[in-house]
C-alpha cells in the first residue's frame, strides 16, 4: 500500500525554493551595499541559504525531491539587485520598506495550522518562524539606516538647486541696486541743498 502524501509538502517545496531565491538575492547584494548594512544583509542571506538545505533535507528524508521553480522576473530583479542604484531605492523596490505592514497577523504561524504535520517538522517550521521574524527585524534596521543617511542628490536636482541660487543672488543684487540709486539720488539732493544755502 502506498504511503499517503503528506499535505505540506507543497509548503516545505515553496519554502525551499522561496529561501533559495532569497540567499541569491541578499547575498548578491551585500557585495555591493553601503558596508554600515553588509553585515546585516549578509547575516539574512546566510539564514535563507541554511533555511533552504534544511527544508530540502527534509524533504528527502520524507521521500520527496525539490520541484524547482523560479519566481517570474526574479533574474530582472537580480539585475537591479547588482546594478549601482542606491541601497533605499533597493529597499523601497523591493517593498522591504514595507515589511511587516498588514493586518497585524502573523502570517507566519500560518504554517503550523496543519494538523498533520509530523514533529520533526514542525520542529524545523518553529526555530524557521523564529529566525524569519528576527530577519525581518535586520532587513527594516538595515533600511532605517539607509534612509537615515538619505538619498545622494541627483544631478537635476542639483542644477535645480544652482538655477535657484542663481535667482536669488539676481533678485538680491537688483535690491542693492535700487538701494544704492535711492542713497545716491538723496545725496545729490542733499549736495544741491546745502549750494542753495551757501548762495
Amino acid at each position: 500500500m502506498t504511503a499517503k502524501k503528506p499535505t505540506y509538502i507543497g509548503t516545505l517545496n515553496a519554502i525551499v525554493n522561496g529561501e533559495r531565491q532569497g540567499f541569491e538575492l541578499l547575498d548578491c547584494w551585500s557585495t555591493v551595499c553601503d558596508p554600515e548594512i553588509q553585515s546585516m544583509l549578509k547575516t539574512v542571506a546566510l539564514r535563507e541559504g541554511e533555511h533552504a538545505a534544511t527544508f530540502e533535507k527534509r524533504l528527502c528524508e520524507l521521500g520527496f525531491t525539490l520541484k524547482e521553480k523560479r519566481a517570474e522576473g526574479f533574474d530582472k530583479t537580480l539585475q537591479m539587485i547588482a546594478s549601482d542604484m542606491s541601497d533605499m531605492a533597493k529597499f523601497e523596490q523591493l517593498g522591504y520598506d514595507k515589511l511587516g505592514e498588514g493586518d497585524g497577523e502573523d502570517q507566519l504561524l500560518k504554517l503550523l495550522a496543519d494538523k498533520t504535520i509530523d514533529p520533526a517538522t514542525a520542529g524545523l517550521l518553529g526555530r524557521f518562524i523564529a529566525e524569519e521574524r528576527d530577519s525581518l527585524l535586520l532587513l527594516k534596521a538595515a533600511y532605517e539606516c539607509t534612509r537615515a543617511k538619505g538619498e545622494p542628490e541627483s544631478p537635476v536636482a542639483s542644477d535645480d538647486l544652482l538655477t535657484q541660487v542663481c535667482q536669488q543672488l539676481s533678485e538680491l543684487s537688483d535690491e542693492v541696486a535700487k538701494l544704492r540709486e535711492k542713497v545716491e539720488g538723496k545725496s545729490t539732493k542733499s549736495r544741491k541743498s546745502k549750494v542753495r544755502a551757501v548762495k
